[in-house]
């Protein structure tokens, strides 16, 4: 059974309320408060849908109750409509602009109250239906948009018998660098930024598309001539982004991260990366972070050449080095933020490993 819609009275003098309540009362549900303080409390406590507010009230006015509401996310959306006598000095155009949607005059005209307070109710009914259409399309959108660069991502990941077990690690992992460092550096990166290297991480591989069966998944050491081969997949995967980035521009710019991160995630703090050997601050921060990412993830995960290393053991090579792998590839906030979370990003990785030991059924 749906509930009747609730109207707040607020009015310091309670023959207005008694007035106002007697010609309302069948219709909705009713809530009374003689002060603005104590009105401000069961709109707290209370699913009120609409106010009907007294201007001239001691203590605290109706201007001051109203501007205290806007400034409340809680309260902001609910109308308020204005109770004036024929003697206030009311300006409607003010009033108005103050943020009430309405007005009514003392003494009440039964039909003009109810009329005014009905119109407001299917207003506020119409605008509360809409935004709840507007969330869940913004919501499918989101989950559209996801289900989209996961799977972009497992093309391009699957092809070297890696798993979406490997995106799915390597992007929680980013998820905590990046929320670190926007914690510590919101003027390096916003949380808008860091929710976007989130979502685009999985993407930071999708050059490996272009890259042969021979030289991908080859077991041995790959020859010069194949690993420079290999590099291409950096600007290669940049590049297919930017086309599809050109395509959407038009509408946002989401992508302009993950081309990013697809052409400079193998780049190096010292400048010893590749594809174009760019060093230090030159590196986007989206793919400094999820280089370490991808780093530490490759570290403790089994390859067909080697065994998972523990996170100890993955952390002492990237804080000490072991000939491939050194300190000085990475960027040292990432770094900090590293040993930051350390505890949270162990417990992901010790939570995959048992993951991976339950048997299938």
């Amino acid at each position: 059974m749906n509930r009747k819609n609730s109207v707040l009275i607020v009015d310091d003098r309670k023959e207005n309320i008694t007035a106002l309540k007697s010609i309302l009362d069948e219709l909705y549900t009713i809530y009374i408060s003689l002060s603005g303080n104590i009105a401000l409390e069961v709109m707290k406590k209370n699913p009120i849908d609409i106010v009907l507010l007294d201007i001239n009230m001691p203590v605290m006015d109706g201007i001051e109750v109203l501007s205290i509401m806007k400034q409340t996310p809680e309260l902001k959306n609910i109308p308020v409509i204005f109770i004036t006598s024929e003697t206030d000095e009311f300006n409607e155009s003010k009033g108005l602009t103050l943020g009430a949607v309405d007005y009514i005059k003392k003494p009440y005209n039964p039909n003009i109250v109810c009329i005014k307070v009905k119109n407001q109710l299917e207003n506020k009914m119409y605008r509360d239906e809409l935004e709840e259409l507007v969330d869940i399309r913004t919501k499918e959108l989101q989950v559209s948009r996801e289900a989209i660069i996961m799977g972009m991502s497992l093309l391009a990941e699957g092809r070297d018998q890696s798993t979406g077990d490997h995106i799915k690690r390597m992007q929680r992992v980013t998820k905590l660098l990046a929320e670190q460092i926007s914690k510590e550096h919101p003027d390096l990166l916003t949380r808008e930024e860091c929710d976007k290297i989130v979502l685009m991480a999985p993407l930071h591989d999708i050059g490996k598309v272009y890259v042969a069966d021979s030289i991908l998944l080859k077991p041995g050491k790959l020859t010069d001539e194949e690993f420079e081969k290999m590099k291409a997949h950096t600007y290669m995967g940049a590049e297919v982004l930017k086309k599809t980035e050109s395509i959407l521009s038009e509408y946002n710019n989401i992508l302009h991260t993950a081309v990013e991160i697809a052409e400079y995630h193998h780049e190096k703090y010292n400048g010893r990366g590749y594809p174009h050997g760019i060093q230090g601050d030159k590196i986007p921060m989206s793919a400094a972070i999820c280089a370490l990412a991808d780093v530490y993830d490759a570290l403790t995960s089994d390859r067909p050449y080697k065994k998972a290393f523990t996170h100890e053991e993955a952390k002492g090579i990237i804080f000490e080095g072991d000939g491939r792998v050194e300190a000085q590839h990475f960027n040292p906030l990432v770094l900090e933020a590293f040993l930051a979370v350390e505890a949270e990003i162990k417990s992901l990785t010790l939570a995959s490993k048992e993951q991976d030991l339950v048997p299938e059924r």
